[in-house]
């Protein structure tokens, strides 16, 4: 490599062909294999308990009740909000008027 006048440019140890270094400490240990045997009996235990849940005559009801007060609650929220929809149009409309008479 030929140098340039200018001794700021120039770097001897610069090779623009050099591979990037590689990382060569202990490659990681696959998430399967570290944490199979906890992963299992975590599953098991946490299947165990909402099939014993959703079995449950009592939870079943409870379930139940809540989605039912959910669902109302929701439907009393649509009516709320068509109801202030109607009053925004009738709002609107009310002003599109008093717009066309001032005209």
């Amino acid at each position: 490599m030929k140098q340039p006048n200018n001794p700021y440019y120039y770097n001897p140890y610069y090779n623009p062909y050099a591979p990037y270094p590689v990382d060569q400490s202990a490659p990681p240990i696959p998430y399967r294999a570290d944490n199979s045997r906890a992963h299992l009996i975590t599953g098991i235990v946490a299947g165990a308990a909402i099939a014993y849940l959703l079995s449950n005559r009592n939870v079943q009801k409870s379930i139940g009740a809540t989605a039912n007060k959910a669902w109302g609650a929701v439907r009393g929220e649509v009516e709320e909000l068509k109801e202030r929809l109607a009053d925004v149009q009738a709002e609107l409309d009310y002003y599109r008027e008093n717009d066309r008479d001032s005209e």
